[in-house]
């Protein structure tokens, strides 16, 4: 948000009031004079947001004409002047006709929330189909289908044998795991690549994986994993057939067999980027003659960027792109942020698109989801030159890429499987043919890296609920000597419970290597209960059988920047676990955002 003086508040409110009042005149005279159009209020509602509210078209208008304002521009909770306008005439007629879009006829970024970074896509005829990174998370490299651009289902996972990842995956540490991963396909093939990082100590810390199948959404063959130092893999295939694996820093370049499984030459740098800071996430295409290399530079931060060069050759010499970066968000309050790490896509009809990873904050901080994924129109300068959302940052609201004929909607179809970080052990956790998941408690708590006895899934956004039944499956069940219950977990490190146990009700919040809070109230568990967690931002409210017991507040723990240890790059999940011996049921009675 912007920081005011006393003197520059107080403008500011004069100003937001005689927008919300309509007051046009009063308006102008404090832009003429005092007012930046930058400010925006306590909600991050911009002026054109409060004029919207004053219903005066022409202070609209003017907004909009003289002071470049945009109507799809987006407060902190993703409501734009657009949204406001909703129903009023003319207003909304006139947003239409600046934008280029009917209300219904747009998007809403991020196009994948939640935990859903680094993305990368292909299209195979008609059909897209894009990986993001999943980490320690198992089954591994999630990949996911689309028609339209927008609405994605998965619909598989690039690594799904249990002891292939148990050796591969057992001991990471969170954060850790399966980074960046590229798809492409080739010769009636699709082929996943990604960085493995592991732990530091071990004798490779980062090497790339690569596997391939027939089907999108496989079964993959077994991974080849190669011992060589870099992250962000990707594949490019030129005209002569000749198969490269691309890596950072900057965009280093090895030969490859044609199946990915030999590496036939020594990577070798061919462009290190446009700012000189944390080039990766290396890219290529080919058009016009062109070899047009992407990378994303600036750290995964506030200063993320995608940049862009070129050259007639493979190897280069790399012309840097004048209009650099071609994508970065510079809005300090702009509800979505750190964008980067981009691929593009060609449409049938010879447009381009471009899939790429941003954070959305609370409170400008707390990056509670990790990173989301958005999708821009990517199109081309007179000289040659890609241009992403006409180089004005991120979009908040977009035109559908198809019409609506040809889009297709997701919504009520089934979800991503549930997730184990590292590994699943079917003797301990499983899911019924109704639905129901089952947990039986491995004897370690949550905060063991050995600890299997959990099931989750990634936190869809920053409002929602969820209530899952829980319940012994066969009557005559033995003593409960457990705490179970639901989990809302970020790794090992930071996690809270709220569980119960043979005589209480408790949540407990784990930080670092200790548990920081726990409160109690005294219950008696025979069975089934009822959980409930209501998630607005940072505060969770916790009900058990419909009664409210706590809510707590500040809940940052759980977002990336909860605590400094290790690598903090996933994001907020949910889910359910038992720690001790008991075997447990659950019922998930709703997901609602």
């Amino acid at each position: 948000m912007i920081s005011y003086t006393s003197k520059t508040e107080a403008i500011a409110k004069q100003a937001f009031k005689a927008a919300k009042e309509g007051d046009q005149a009063a308006v102008i005279r404090l832009i003429d004079h005092s007012f930046n159009t930058e400010d925006c209020d306590e909600e991050g509602n911009s002026l054109l947001h409060n004029a919207v509210k004053g219903n005066n078209p022409d202070l609209v208008k003017y907004l909009v004409e003289k002071c470049g304002m945009d109507p799809a521009w987006a407060n902190q909770d993703m409501v734009t002047p657009y949204d406001l306008a909703r129903g009023i005439s003319p207003i909304e007629e006139y947003f239409q006709s600046s934008c280029g879009f009917s209300y219904e006829e747009c998007y809403r970024n991020p196009v994948r929330r939640g935990m859903n970074p680094d993305p990368s896509i292909v299209r195979v005829g008609e059909d897209y189909y894009m990986v993001n990174s999943s980490f320690i998370y198992f089954p591994s490299i999630p990949i996911s289908h689309s028609r339209d651009l927008v609405h994605w289902k998965t619909i598989g996972y690039a690594v799904t044998d249990r002891k292939w990842a148990e050796e591969h995956l057992g001991e990471l540490e969170g954060g850790r795991g399966f980074w960046a991963p590229d798809i492409s396909y080739h010769n009636g093939r699709f082929y996943i690549c990604s960085t493995l990082r592991r732990n530091d100590g071990d004798p490779f810390i980062q090497t790339q994986m690569i596997t391939s199948s027939g089907s999108p959404e496989g079964p993959y063959e077994t991974p080849v994993i190669h011992n060589v130092l870099g992250i962000d893999p990707s594949l490019f295939t030129d005209d002569d057939g000749k198969r490269y694996m691309l890596l950072n820093r900057g965009a280093r370049i090895m030969e490859i067999s044609e199946d990915g499984k030999q590496i036939l030459s020594e990577p070798s740098l061919i462009w290190y980027g446009h700012s000189g800071h944390a080039p990766e996430g290396p890219h290529i295409i080919k058009k016009d003659g062109f070899y047009y290399c992407f990378l994303a530079e600036g750290g995964t931060g506030k200063g993320h960027m995608i940049t862009v060069a070129r050259s007639k050759s493979l190897f280069g010499p790399y012309e840097d792109c004048p209009y650099n970066p071609i994508l970065q968000q510079k809005d300090e309050t702009g509800s979505i942020q750190c964008c980067g790490h981009g691929k593009p896509v060609q449409t049938p009809d010879g447009r381009w698109f471009i899939v790429y990873l941003c954070s959305r904050f609370l409170e400008g901080r707390w990056g509670m989801l990790g990173r989301e994924t958005c999708l821009d129109e990517m199109t081309w300068s007179t000289d040659g030159w890609p241009v992403i959302n006409r180089g004005k940052g991120p979009s908040y609201m977009a035109a559908f890429p198809f019409p609506a004929i040809l889009r297709q909607n997701f919504e009520g179809q089934a979800a991503e499987v549930w997730l184990s970080p590292r590994t699943k052990d079917p003797e301990i956790v499983g899911e019924n043919s109704d639905g129901t998941i089952w947990i039986k408690g491995d004897g370690r708590d949550l905060n063991q890296r050995e600890c299997k006895s959990l099931l989750v899934k990634s936190q869809p956004d920053f409002r929602f609920s969820v209530e899952f039944e829980m319940s012994f499956p066969h009557e005559g069940e033995e003593a409960f000597t457990s705490d179970a219950g639901v989990t809302l977990y970020y790794d090992e490190n930071t996690y809270i419970k709220f569980g119960v146990t043979r005589d209480q009700v408790f949540v407990s919040e784990y930080v670092d290597d200790t548990y920081v809070r726990t409160e109690t109230k005294p219950f008696r568990f025979q069975g089934p209960v009822t959980f409930r967690v209501d998630t607005n931002g940072l505060i969770r409210t916790f009900l058990l059988n419909s009664k409210l017991l706590w809510q707590w507040t500040d809940v940052t723990s759980i977002c990336s920047e909860g605590l400094v240890k290790g690598k903090r790059f996933t994001g907020a999940m949910y889910g359910v676990y038992v720690n001790g011996s008991n075997l447990l049921c659950w019922r998930q009675h709703s997901e609602i955002q």
